[in-house]
Order: C-alpha cells, then sequence, then structure tokens
C-alpha cells in the first residue's frame, strides 16, 4: 500500500471516529427520537469495520478479520437503514433486520472458511454497500412531500452516489485482470467516496434533526396561535412598563369595537376602555403585589361608549427579560342582566304574594302539610300565617271540601299517566271555615310543581268566593254541572290515555273551563290564548276529520307527523338558490314520479339535515352543480343530495360522520366552516328517525353524494290528505256506468242514515246491516259491491265480520270479493293496522267530508260522476212545518255542527226562536259552550223521531 492510500485511510477513520462522536452527540440531544440513536449506532459500528480495513491493509490479519470487517460494515449499514425507518415513524420489520445481518454475517464467514477469495469478498462488499446505500435513498424519497424535502433530497443524493459508485466498483472488481488485488485507482476512488458521503451524511442527519426541531417550534408556535385567535374571550398581551397593547386576539376586538391595529401599540388610558380609574389603580397594585389577578369584576368601555360588564384576570409573564401582563376578559353582562332580572322577579314576586287578595299556598302531598302562605291568609280565614302553618285540615276546612281534595289528590298522584307538572291546572270550590266559625266559600286552582330539589309539590291559589256565590246561585249550579262534566271528561282522557289527543279537545276542555266564571283569572287567560292560538288550526282540520291522531307512544322518540315531499323540496330550493346563484352554481332539485305527495317522518329533523347537506354541498363546490333528488322503492324513501365540489377522500370517508371530525376540505376552507359537529348531528338525526345518512366520493375533486334514508310511511287515513284544489261536489253516477251496489253497516241507525242517504243520492242500490250476523248475512245472499263496515257493532264487531268475508271468498270462490271500507271514530295507529290486516281496503274516520266517500267509490271501483261546485248548503228558508222540524233545516244543521260554524249555528237557532223557544234556549246554550257533540245527539234524537228509515 502506498502512502498517500494510507493517509487517505487514516483520514476516513479520524473522520468515522468525528462522526460517530457527532452523532453520538445528536442521538443524546433528541433522546425522545428513536432514529438518532441507531444513527450513531450505525456510525460506530461502520467506523469500527473501516478501522479494521485499514488495519488489514497495514499488517496480515487472519480471513476471519477480514469476514468481521465486512460483517461489521454491512451491519453498520443495515443500523443506518433501520435508523431512517424508525426517524419517519415506521414501526415494526426488527425481525427483517435482524434476517438480513444474520444473512450477512453468516456469508461473510463462509468466504472466511472456505478460502481466501478476495474477489467475492470485495463484490460482497460492493453490493452490499450499494444495496443499502439504495434502499435509505428509497425511503428517503417516500419523505419529500414533507417540510423537511430540501434535506431529505440531499440525503437521497448522498446515498444514490453512494450506491452508485460501489455498484460500479463491484462491476469493475470482476473485470480487473488481476483479481486478488484491487487497482489503485479504484482504492483512491474508494477512500475519497467513502470520507466525502460519510461526511455528507452525518452533515445532512444534523440538519434533518435540526429541521425537524424548526418544523415542531413552527407548530407550537401556530398551535399557539390558534389557540389565542381561536379563545372566545378577549385575550390581551401587554408589557407592565408601559402598558402598551403588544397583541390581542379576536375576542379582544369583538368585545371593544376597536381592530388589532387600533389596539395594538396603544395602552388601555389611550383607548379609554377603564370606565373606573380606581379599577384600573386596584388592578395595578394586585399585579405589582402578587403578580396574578383572577375575576376582578369591572365595567369595560366600549369603542361605541356603551359598557360591558366583564372579569378579568391577569398573570406577569416574562418575555426577553422583559415584564408582560397576559390578560383574559370574560364579558359577563348577560349574565349580570339575568341575576338582575332574576332580583326584580323575586322583589315583583314578593311584592304579589304579600299584597294580593288571593292566598298563594304550596302544599306537600307525600307529608300531607302546608309549606307556605301568603299573608293574606288572614283576611280569608282569620288566621296568620304562621298560625295556619301549624294548624290541621281539619281546622279549617270542612269534611266534605277535605275528602273532595284528598281524593282528587290521590288520583293525580296514582292513576295519571305521565308527568304530574304537564297536567292541566285543577280549579275546585270548597268550603273554609273562618276563625270565627262562618263560612267561607272559596275557589283554588291548584297545579303540580317541582321545588328547587325537584320534590313534586302542590301550588294552589284559593279566593273568596262568598259573596259572589250569595248573588249568583244559578250560575253556581251550572258551573258545578260544567264541573262535574269536566271532571268526567279528564277521568276519561286519563284511563284512555292512549286516545287521541287533537286540538278539538284542547278547544272544549277549555272553553268548559273558561265557561265556569265571568272573572277571568290569571289562569283562564292563559287558557283563552291557547284557544286563541288552536282555533285557526283547528277549524280547518275538523272540516275533514274531527279526531286527528297524534299517538302519544314511548316506542318512538320522534315526533312523525304528514310531510307534503314535494312543498318541502319547494322551501329549500327557494332557500339555497340565491346562495347557489351567488356563486354561480347551477341548483337542480327533482322528485321521482312515484314519490307519494304525502309521507309521515319527522319534518323538522329532515329539514335540518337537508339543509345541513345543501349547506355543505354549495360550501365546497365552487363550480358546476349541486343536485337535490327525492326518490323511493317499495319500502324506503331517499333524499340524495350531490355535488361537484372538492370531493372527500376514501380514506376521510369512514370518520366523516365522528363528532369534531374535519376533512382536508374544510382545514382548507375559510375560518367559518364550523367545529365539525353538522354532519355529525345530522347523522344521528337520521337513526333517530330510523334511516340512515351514508356518503360516497370517488376522491378529492371528484364531487360528493350523500344519501338519506328513511322508511316509507303513508298517511293511514284520508285525513291527511291536502286537496290543492276546492274540492267539487259529486252529484250523482254518470248514466253510462252500470249500478253498483252498497251495504252500510253501522248499529247506530242515525249514523248510517247520512251515508245511505248519501249513496241512494248519488245513484247506488243500498242496503243496510245493524250488527255484525246480519252483515254477513246480507252479504251472502246480495253479494254488493263495496261494504261501508262500522268496527263497532254488537254479536260480532267489524273485524270479525271482514276476516269471515276474506276467508269465505278464498273457500267459495265464485263469490264477488267486495270493497271494505272500515269506519270508526277512533283513529289509533294500532287500529288502523288492524284493519288491514283484518282484510278491509281502507280505514276512514269519523265523521268524514262527502268528499272522501266519493274519492273512496272513485279509486276501488272506478265509478265516474258527474260533479258540481262545492258549496255549503243554503240557510232553508222554512224551519218548521206541519210535522215537525224541516229536513232541509236539520240537514243544514247537521253539517254547521260538523264544520264547528259558529255563526251559521247562530242564524239557524234564530229561525226557531219563535216558534219553539225551550229548543232554541237548549241549543243556544250547548253552542255558546262549544258543546257540538250535545247538539248532534239532540239532531239524532230528532230525526229518529221524525222520520221512520225503511231499511232494504
Amino acid at each position: 500500500m502506498s502512502v498517500d492510500l494510507l493517509t487517505l485511510s487514516i483520514v476516513l477513520n479520524l473522520a468515522n471516529l468525528l462522526q460517530s462522536a457527532a452523532l453520538t452527540g445528536l442521538a443524546l440531544a433528541n433522546r425522545d427520537r428513536a432514529g438518532p440513536v441507531w444513527w450513531a449506532a450505525g456510525m460506530g459500528v461502520l467506523a469500527a469495520g473501516l478501522s479494521l480495513t485499514t488495519l488489514r491493509d497495514v499488517v496480515l490479519l487472519p480471513l476471519e478479520l477480514y469476514a468481521i470487517s465486512n460483517t461489521l460494515v454491512g451491519i453498520g449499514m443495515i443500523l443506518f437503514y433501520y435508523g431512517v425507518c424508525r426517524f419517519f415513524g415506521d414501526i415494526g420489520g426488527r425481525r427483517w433486520f435482524w434476517l438480513a445481518g444474520g444473512l450477512i454475517v453468516a456469508a461473510n464467514l463462509m468466504l472466511a472458511f472456505t478460502g481466501d477469495a478476495p474477489l467475492l469478498r470485495r463484490i460482497l462488499f460492493s453490493v452490499l454497500v450499494a444495496l443499502l446505500s439504495l434502499l435509505i435513498a428509497q425511503r428517503l424519497l417516500r419523505e419529500l412531500q414533507t417540510d423537511t424535502r430540501p434535506v431529505v433530497l440531499f440525503l437521497a443524493i448522498v446515498f444514490l452516489v453512494n450506491s452508485t459508485f460501489f455498484a460500479l466498483r463491484a462491476v469493475a472488481s470482476v473485470t480487473e485482470s488481476d483479481w486478488l488485488t484491487v487497482s489503485p485507482p479504484w482504492q483512491t476512488a474508494t477512500y475519497l467516496v467513502a470520507i466525502a458521503t460519510t461526511t455528507l451524511w452525518t452533515f445532512g442527519l444534523i440538519l434533518l434533526i435540526n429541521q425537524e426541531l424548526v418544523n415542531r417550534q413552527r407548530e407550537a408556535v401556530q398551535q399557539l396561535e390558534q389557540i389565542f385567535a381561536a379563545q372566545p374571550d378577549a385575550v390581551l398581551l401587554s408589557r407592565l412598563t408601559d402598558g402598551v397593547f403588544v397583541k390581542v386576539n379576536h375576542g379582544f376586538t369583538t368585545i371593544s369595537g376597536y381592530s388589532a391595529d387600533e389596539a395594538i401599540g396603544k395602552d388601555a388610558l389611550t383607548l379609554n376602555i377603564w370606565r373606573s380609574p380606581e379599577d384600573r389603580q386596584r388592578w395595578a397594585e394586585i399585579m405589582r403585589r402578587e403578580g396574578a389577578c383572577t375575576g376582578m369584576e369591572f365595567d369595560f368601555r366600549r369603542r361605541d361608549g356603551t359598557f360591558r360588564t366583564c372579569l378579568l384576570s391577569s398573570q406577569v409573564v416574562m418575555i426577553r427579560g422583559v415584564p408582560h401582563a397576559i390578560s383574559i376578559v370574560h364579558d359577563i353582562s348577560e349574565r349580570k342582566q339575568i341575576e338582575e332580572a332574576l332580583r326584580r322577579s323575586d322583589a315583583r314576586y314578593r311584592l304579589i304574594a304579600e299584597n294580593t287578595t288571593d292566598v298563594i299556598w304550596l302544599y306537600d302531598p307525600f307529608k300531607s302539610q302546608f309549606t307556605f302562605f301568603s299573608p293574606s291568609i288572614e283576611k280569608l280565614i282569620g288566621y296568620s300565617a304562621a298560625e295556619a302553618l301549624d294548624l290541621p285540615l281539619s281546622t279549617f276546612l270542612k269534611t266534605d271540601s277535605i275528602q273532595h281534595v284528598k281524593t282528587a289528590l290521590d288520583y293525580m298522584l296514582h292513576e295519571w299517566e305521565g308527568e304530574l307538572t304537564n297536567a292541566s291546572p285543577w280549579t275546585a270550590e270548597i268550603d273554609l271555615i273562618h276563625r270565627d266559625g262562618q263560612i267561607v266559600q272559596a275557589e283554588i286552582v291548584t297545579s303540580f310543581v317541582r321545588d328547587e330539589e325537584g320534590q313534586l309539590m302542590v301550588l294552589g291559589v284559593a279566593r273568596d268566593i262568598t259573596a259572589r256565590k250569595q248573588t249568583e246561585i244559578e250560575l253556581r249550579l251550572a258551573r258545578q254541572q260544567a264541573e262535574a262534566a269536566n271532571r268526567a271528561k279528564s277521568a276519561f282522557l286519563a284511563n284512555v290515555s292512549h286516545e287521541l289527543r287533537t286540538p278539538l279537545h284542547a278547544v272544549l276542555g277549555f272553553a268548559q273551563l273558561m265557561s265556569r266564571d265571568d272573572n277571568l283569572t290569571a289562569t283562564q287567560h292563559e287558557y283563552l290564548a291557547i284557544i286563541n292560538r288552536n282555533s285557526e288550526h283547528l277549524l280547518h282540520l275538523i272540516n275533514e276529520v274531527l279526531d286527528l291522531a297524534k299517538i302519544e307512544s314511548g316506542r318512538y322518540t320522534y315526533t312523525p307527523n304528514p310531510l307534503d315531499v314535494r312543498r318541502l323540496l319547494a322551501d329549500l330550493h327557494a332557500l339555497f338558490n340565491p346562495q347557489a346563484e351567488a356563486k354561480q352554481l347551477q341548483l337542480i332539485v327533482t322528485c321521482e314520479e312515484q314519490v307519494p305527495p304525502m309521507i309521515v317522518s319527522d319534518e323538522a329533523k329532515i329539514r335540518h339535515i337537508l339543509i345541513n347537506l345543501l349547506g355543505n354541498a354549495i360550501k365546497f363546490t365552487h363550480g358546476g352543480r349541486v343536485c337535490l333528488r327525492a326518490d323511493t322503492d317499495k319500502q324506503q324513501m331517499y333524499f340524495v343530495v350531490e355535488d361537484t365540489g372538492v370531493g372527500i377522500s376514501p380514506l376521510e370517508q369512514p370518520y366523516l360522520f365522528r363528532p369534531f371530525f374535519q376533512g382536508k376540505q374544510t382545514v382548507n376552507a375559510s375560518s367559518d366552516t364550523g367545529v365539525g359537529l353538522g354532519l355529525s348531528i345530522s347523522y344521528e338525526f337520521a337513526r333517530l328517525i330510523g334511516g340512515d345518512l351514508s356518503v360516497y366520493s370517488a376522491g378529492e375533486g371528484q364531487g360528493a353524494r350523500f344519501t338519506l334514508t328513511l322508511p316509507l310511511r303513508t298517511p293511514i287515513t284520508s285525513s291527511f290528505a291536502l286537496p290543492a284544489e276546492p274540492v267539487k261536489r259529486a252529484i250523482q253516477v254518470r248514466a253510462d256506468q252500470p249500478v253498483y251496489r252498497m251495504l252500510v253497516a253501522d248499529d247506530q241507525p242515525a249514523h248510517a242514515l247520512l251515508l245511505i242517504s248519501l249513496l241512494r243520492r248519488l245513484g247506488f242500490a243500498v242496503q243496510s246491516a245493524t250488527d255484525g250476523e246480519q252483515t254477513l248475512a246480507v252479504w251472502r245472499e246480495w253479494q254488493p259491491h263495496m261494504i261501508w263496515l262500522d268496527l263497532r257493532m254488537p254479536r260480532v264487531d267489524g273485524l270479525t265480520v271482514a276476516r269471515q268475508i276474506r276467508a269465505i271468498c278464498v273457500t267459495e270462490p265464485g263469490l264477488l270479493q267486495p270493497v271494505i271500507i272500515a269506519l270508526s271514530a277512533h283513529v289509533l295507529g294500532e287500529t288502523a293496522a288492524s284493519v288491514l290486516a283484518a282484510g278491509c281496503d281502507e280505514f276512514l274516520a269519523k265523521p268524514f267530508p262527502e268528499h272522501e266517500v266519493v274519492r273512496l267509490i272513485e279509486q276501488h271501483l272506478h265509478v265516474q260522476f258527474e260533479y258540481g261546485s262545492a258549496a255549503m248548503h243554503e240557510i232553508p228558508e222554512t224551519a218548521i212545518h206541519d210535522q215537525g222540524y224541516h229536513p232541509a233545516w236539520c240537514q243544514a244543521l247537521r253539517q254547521a255542527v260538523q264544520v264547528a260554524h259558529f255563526q251559521r249555528l247562530q242564524e239557524l237557532v234564530a229561525m226557531i226562536e219563535a216558534q219553539r223557544p225551550d229548543d232554541a234556549r237548549q241549543l243556544r246554550n250547548w253552542i255558546e259552550a262549544f258543546d257540538y257533540e250535545a247538539v248532534r245527539q239532540w239532531l239524532d234524537r230528532l230525526v229518529s223521531s221524525q222520520t221512520v228509515v225503511r231499511v232494504v
């Protein structure tokens, strides 16, 4: 070996030692990173191997040391590769590295113990270094898209150069004329390349660590900036030496009204944000004395001169040796306003409770004792509030009144279904015993409330009505009757809580409560407000059906109601079309023909979901179109929102409906994109109403498609239909139509009469039956085309009749299959389902309008009618003739009752006042009390007594 090569070898070893020391220091300084320790280990092992290589070139060494030298170089390169992989986050693969190291050791030992083969030894060494350098370069190139791209590219080039050189060296070894030695040029180049590459990659690895630290610091600063900016409270940084604001966040600009540029560089005195100089002085003293201030309340002056009440918390921090104060200002103005409102409310309550003539009291139903009386109790029964609290009930309440109150209370506590605090207030009249022994008649209004501990209490108001009772005996009797009727109605509704709760029940219930007293209490004023809010909606529904169903079932946590799909789509188009046009997007809303006009679902939640989906679609679409499409199959309803926007990565789609998840398109969007809850809430809403929400996108830039899937439910009764045009009145069956046979089965002749008269007037052959057995007999003998079947009949009920007819038609195919229309005044979901299961074709709720009967006949028998314009019966000219009440007057009265036409009812009653004053007075009392059922029953009795209906 020449002196020059020896010098290069020594330089290489010295360089390797220095590089190993540098990487060892780097690893010690970055213990939290997995890569540097492997680099240091790899460089140390590599240096040891190259030192042995230098030694073997100076003195003759055993072949085993040659193998050890080459093995150390290989293992050093493997450790470098493993360190690079660990640095970039690769986990696992350790077994592969152990296997590779074992193979290297085995290969070199095999060459050492099978005889000296310098050529194979050089080729193995060169190929091993070239291959491992290539693997390291390849792993580095995978990180070109990160923030460390320049350093990674530099290192990759260094290892690629190293790989290329040793690959060429392997090829050159094969072409050497003397395989036993390496030519001096190649040996010189090997040392030079080794010195250069090891030095460069050591330098590059140090740069990589430094770049990583710089990136971390930058990210930390960015995160702090984001936290600073996102804080809803005002956050500001100021120098304590001169009070100048150094930094403020968006919350400060919101509270103060100043922009950040206007605030930074100025102090609080210049901006004049302290209303009270004493508050500022107090804050400064606390900061000097304690270095921190927590929750100091002060008045903050805004730019416009208005004031906000705020809490100030500050902390002294040192920045570059200069004391600063970081402060957080929390606006509590709304809280203070609420506290003030509560204080005033409490003062008003005390003023009312202590000065009202009515007695306000609280009663604990579980301890059976009063817990509060207002001071006016002394005027009512002669005992002070303190004395009354210690008295038993029997001292100031008569025995029958005690029993009456306890019975009602016991019923409410043990029989009422539902939350008692939601029950209507209970009103009663009781007899109190005054301290002097006199009887005081009082009216009490009670309701259930919960105290601050959640304990159920009875809140009541008692009013002295003795004088009024003495002068209004007749009114008192009428009021008692109304109360008895109301208690009976309330008991009925409580015992059949599964029955229907319609706006009509609300109107009648509150109206009867109101009818008992001309002097309206505050509670009765509340009833009147409820009546006014429901009246317009109620009158519209009464024209179609008396009982509009709403089932209270714990199985459902959403509110299903009829939903006009096309009207919903039109509303959404009108809502979002201006936004789409502003972005020059095409908004396309379509509804397939097979979509029914009405479905049953929760419109509020569906509207929420679609608004969220359309809003997102328009937000993330910058060109093209946004489409909303409604479609159905046999069992499901679909709302599809599709756009040509930024798309969603397939990797992000499984996480899209998780709370707070934000994809790349959200991160890259503007700052008003929210916090990632919109889709999560929409997904939960979809699951809540029995459906599902799914997403599909081919990838970024490919748009997205969201699909809301719902179970398809359509209204069971015809009462949900909302006709778009005025209903025309059918006059009769067209002359070219065959004669159809109709069977009306109803045990109430008066109810059957309306339907029989209508069908005969339209031109149908009609027979009737009054019970289930007669219905079956008439059907088998007469073979009607359509049966109008009441569900509640004696002997055999309607459902049983329907099942038997369907069963007989199966066993006797020759019989005519009739269309069966089930009739009932009870519109329960279970009832309607059982009706259809029993074999009926439709379910029609009583009372029903004429056009619904015509519609069902047209739908099932395809009968064609002659139509005229729909109009309410004119008021007949004559109300009474020789045989009694005129049929035209009876018919007009019945129709006015069905539609609750108050003015028409008054006009019809006025026609009989001269000839039948008693009947007129009774009818007017019922009408003014809104007791339409009593009018209807009176009319049924009247028709039955005047008309003999021949049933064929």
